[in-house]
């Protein structure tokens, strides 16, 4: 079968090498860009389920108006106090801001020209820093806030001459981040390219071999990466991991299998200068140990995938690397191989019968290990065993740490941290739901006692809420204010009624003083009423008289009449006289006798007139004095009720008196007492104000205080069924002490609130380090889960590779034991010596990845070749596992030269996790191929002797020797 399709290649190697380039150059620029997408890929990778996701997004339901879902933070520094000059750009920037949000991509611009008020949230104590904060739409991860943040770094890039201006916030942090870990990838492809190239010119001292490997890596990365990038659409997670593994893991593991087929393949072509037969023996000889050995890398990091975790999962795209590299291994390098024949190790000449020499290095530690097996084991133990205890799990959940310390946004931090507090950056959320609505006096007077609770736990520096809008209790509200009013009130009160218990003293006084006069005023009416009763009759008498005489006035008028009328007859008869006789006109007697008569007429005339008139006079006072007398008797009744009235005032002022002498004596007493406790309120307000917690909202103070319904519209939803409350911490947001507080802060949080409106509250946390604090239980479970599934499937392909039990158990007990050991060493190293928190959070899992998944590799290489070496020899155990060691031992060392070498081009690409797991990989290989496998794996081996096969009796091992039918696996030593 293999010869069949070794045979069909060799026809069609040419068109191989194309379909492969052509695949690769397809690959390049038709499918997705991985590095793109990692750009847009949050890189916590939180499940959604985890509590602080639910937060983040009840929060995003809270006010779906508010459309920022990330921000920035502009820390503008003038090392000795901003100027006037800055304060001007500033204005004049934020102006050009708001005009301009949509160009921008903002939505928002906060200063503390906003607020006067915001001033010390904005501006440092010593007035070198002020903070502007910037709101964008979208989340940190997208393409558009990447270029809101570069456009508003051109916007500021005029800064003021002698000041500065760095970029933080949420958006900035990632977006540096995500730029180191690229600069770093970029390192890292380079060097590991040019450590290949390097180390496999020593190896093959060729100029052409090296094409053989690289060009099968290249085009097997180039098509993994776009394949890995296409399969992102239908769920597959990726980071920046994902590509750092597939170049190392790649590349190294990629490199190990090109050079056993090479190395097999020029030995065999010094056999027999037939290529293609060379090839079919390579094939079968070390066909099926690099099948063996990509397998067990594939399922390491395909079982990757069932993790919880989605940074975890971002690892099983190297299976996929894997899997096209192993594919290439077997048809692209052959074919290459094929092509070039013995030129490819030009200009080094191949001679028959040219093998390769055991390594001497390892026929020593065999034969160490072979005599003294239980003391060599027992020696390692006791030197290695206590370096395992240098590894105490610290880890470091810092993003800041992880990054070029000279970017904006860790230089932003700094300043921020210096100037205000590192908890100013990153605050945490607490997002509380309710079934009722939380919009009442009662439940801000709780948010209140729960802002003050928090407020006094460690590491917290400020909480704003409802009841704390600018962090800070509202000093109007607070019970020492509310007393010192009070107290101020009563003061006032106290004066008042003081001044009306004098009113009412000088008040008892003049009654008292008056009550004689009123006395006199009783008499005085009564005598007013008997003087009115006598005027009254004798007004009757007068009106009687009146009656008479208007009777008299009448008769005289009548007696006047008559006269008239005789006057007037007798002058009648005088004219007539004097016209008989008119002599008597010259008469002077009669003349006068005539004047008189005359006379007495015109008196008369007049006299009636006049009595008329009287009688008319008399008619009219008559009724006149009639209704004066009436009146002056209802006045005289009058006066006797007035007098009647005043004997009651004069009891009623008596009581009144007494009255207002009790009251005096009460108000002079509750003066006394308003005295007492506004001095004691004083007191309080003075010396205790510290110790009061209480806080008293009015009803009416909530709908009518502007300032105070807008802080309840910021954290309260509009139907009061979402509210949150803001931690501000005093210490980095990243530090293991934050993180331990998350905890403490929610289930004070709860505690706070019972006995209040609120007790039947829904807690959950949101920010970074309330992520941070979920993640690292999510990603120790699923180190544990997952590490256990590898376990699991590695321990399966060895059972099924070395038909025992026994040695996969003790192959996988020394890679773990490896682990720990290298652990220790790296902590030791990076915390005890340099300094840090603890290694970086994900180094630990993707050390104990790859350490098991790539030191499998070395004991496949090693054992199976013990197996077969067993199973052809007619010796025992110590002499298949001789042979076995001084044949393999060259190419373990090469290979894992090879592999540590690809890891070690992480080191210097600046991103403190991949300078962890780099140096990790390298110790860690270092220490797996040549303690534990020259030493340590040979001495349980020996120890074990024939039980190595058990279940399996050795004899029915040697009698189903597989190997009749596949030529030895044959690995040489690497000539350097």
């Amino acid at each position: 079968m293999v010869n069949k399709w070794l045979h069909g290649l060799a026809k069609i190697k040419w068109l191989i090498v194309i379909i492969w380039i052509a695949a690769a150059v397809t690959a390049w620029f038709t499918l997705p860009d991985l590095g793109q997408i990692v750009r847009q890929t949050e890189w916590r990778f939180i499940p959604k389920d985890a509590a602080s996701a639910q937060a983040q997004q009840i929060l995003d339901s809270m006010n779906p108006d508010h459309q920022s879902k990330s921000n920035a933070i502009i820390v503008l520094n003038r090392d000795g106090g901003l100027t006037e000059q800055d304060q001007t750009w500033l204005k004049n920037k934020i102006s050009e801001m708001n005009s301009d949000q949509d160009t921008l991509g903002i939505t928002g611009v906060i200063s503390q020209f906003d607020d006067p008020s915001l001033a010390d949230k904005f501006v440092s104590q010593d007035h070198t820093t002020e903070l502007l904060v910037i709101e964008l739409p979208k989340e940190v991860q997208v393409a558009d806030t990447a270029d809101s943040i570069v456009k508003l770094k051109e916007l500021m890039k005029d800064v003021p001459q002698g000041a500065s201006v760095d970029f933080t916030g949420s958006a900035p942090i990632y977006i540096d981040y995500s730029h180191s870990a690229e600069e770093g990838l970029r390192k890292t492809e380079i060097l590991t390219v040019i450590l290949v190239i390097v180390i496999l010119l020593i190896v093959f001292r060729s100029p052409i071999a090296p094409f053989v490997p690289l060009l099968t890596i290249g085009a097997s990365f180039i098509i993994t990466r776009g394949i890995v990038a296409l399969l992102t659409k239908l769920g597959l997670p990726v980071s920046t991991f994902t590509e750092t593994f597939l170049i190392a893991v790649m590349f190294g593991a990629g490199t190990d299998y090109c050079i056993l087929l090479i190395h097999r393949f020029r030995e065999e072509l010094s056999q027999n200068s037939d290529r293609v037969l060379a090839l079919i023996q390579t094939v079968k000889s070390v066909g099926r140990t690099i099948l063996y050995a990509g397998s067990t890398v594939f399922i390491a990091f395909f079982l990757i995938g069932f993790a919880k975790f989605g940074l975890y999962q971002s690892a099983a795209g190297v299976a996929v690397g894997i899997a096209i590299t192993l594919l290439a291994a077997v048809t692209l390098a052959p074919a290459i191989m094929l092509i070039l024949g013995p030129a490819m190790f030009w200009p080094v000449k191949l001679k028959q019968g040219n093998g390769h020499r055991d390594s001497k290095v390892w026929g020593g530690m065999n034969k160490l290990a072979t005599k003294r097996p239980a003391i060599v084991l027992l020696v390692c133990l006791v030197i290695l065993a206590p370096i395992t205890l240098l590894f105490q799990g610290n880890r470091s959940f810092d993003d800041l740490g992880e990054m070029n310390q000279d970017a904006s946004a860790v230089k932003g931090f700094r300043t921020v941290e210096a100037k205000f507090s590192s908890g100013e950056v990153l605050p945490v959320t607490a997002v509380l739901t309710s079934a009722t609505s939380m919009r009442s006096a009662e439940s801000i007077a709780a948010f209140e006692k729960v802002s003050s609770d928090i407020g006094k736990l460690p590491h917290v520096k400020e909480v704003r809420s409802a009841a704390r809008p600018l962090g800070k209790q509202i000093t109007e509200l607070t019970v020492p204010s509310q007393l010192e009013q009070t107290t101020k009130a009563i003061t006032d009160i106290r004066s008042g009624v003081s001044q009306l218990g004098d009113g009412l003293k000088k008040a008892q006084t003049d009654i008292n003083q008056n009550v004689d006069n009123i006395t006199q005023l009783q008499q005085n009416a009564d005598l007013i009423a008997n003087k009115m009763k006598e005027t009254q009759q004798g007004l009757n008498q007068i009106r009687g008289g009146l009656g008479q005489s208007s009777q008299g006035a009448q008769q005289l008028a009548g007696a006047a009449s008559q006269l008239e009328q005789t006057s007037n007859s007798m002058n009648n008869d005088l004219n007539e006289l004097m016209q008989n006789y008119p002599d008597l006109a010259k008469d002077s007697l009669y003349l006068g006798i005539i004047a008189k008569s005359q006379g007495i007429a015109g008196g008369l005339t007049q006299t009636k007139q006049g009595l008329q008139g009287l009688n008319q006079g008399i008619s009219q006072i008559a009724p006149s004095v009639g209704q004066i007398s009436d009146g002056l008797g209802q006045l005289a009744t009058g006066q006797t009720q007035i007098a009647s009235g005043v004997g009651e005032l004069k009891k009623g002022i008596a009581q009144f008196s007494s009255g207002l002498g009790e009251g005096t004596a009460a108000i002079t007493k509750m003066s006394d007492g308003l005295g007492q406790i506004a001095d004691a309120q004083q007191g309080i307000v003075t010396n205790g104000s510290k110790q009061i917690a209480g806080w008293y909202l009015p009803s009416n103070m909530l709908s009518d205080n502007q300032e105070l319904q807008k802080a309840v519209d910021t954290y309260i939803s509009q139907d009061g069924k979402i509210a949150k409350l803001e931690i501000v911490f005093d210490i980095n947001p990243y530090s293991k002490e934050a993180m331990d507080s998350i905890p403490i802060i929610q289930s004070a949080i709860k505690q706070s609130v019972q006995g209040t409106v609120l007790q039947e509250l829904d807690v959950k946390m949101s920010g970074n380090t309330a992520t941070y604090t979920e993640l690292k239980e999510i990603s120790a479970n699923d180190f544990i889960y997952t590490g256990g599934l590898m376990l699991a499937g590695i321990f399966i392909i060895l059972i099924i590779l070395l038909r025992s039990i026994v040695m996969p158990l003790y192959l996988l007990l020394s890679l773990a034991f490896n682990y720990l050991v290298t652990m220790g060493i790296l902590e030791f190293i990076f915390v005890r010596m340099l300094g840090s928190e603890g290694l970086s959070w994900s180094v630990s899992f993707f050390l104990f990845l790859i350490l098991i998944a790539l030191g499998v590799d070395y004991n496949i290489f090693l054992m199976s070749r013990f197996k077969e070496e067993y199973q052809l020899g007619q010796g025992g155990v110590k002499d298949a596992l001789s042979k076995s060691m001084r044949t393999t031992g060259g190419v373990i060392t090469s290979a894992a030269f090879i592999m540590a070498g690809t890891f070690a081009a992480l080191m210097p690409s600046g991103v403190t996790t991949l300078l962890q797991l780099g140096a990790g990989i390298v110790i860690g290989l270092f220490i797996y191929s040549t303690v534990m496998m020259g030493l340590v794996i040979p001495s349980i081996t020996i120890w074990f002797g024939e039980a190595n096969w058990w279940p399996l009796r050795p004899n029915k091992l040697k009698n189903n020797n597989d190997s009749k039918k596949i030529p030895t696996i044959a690995e040489h030593q690497l000539h350097t």
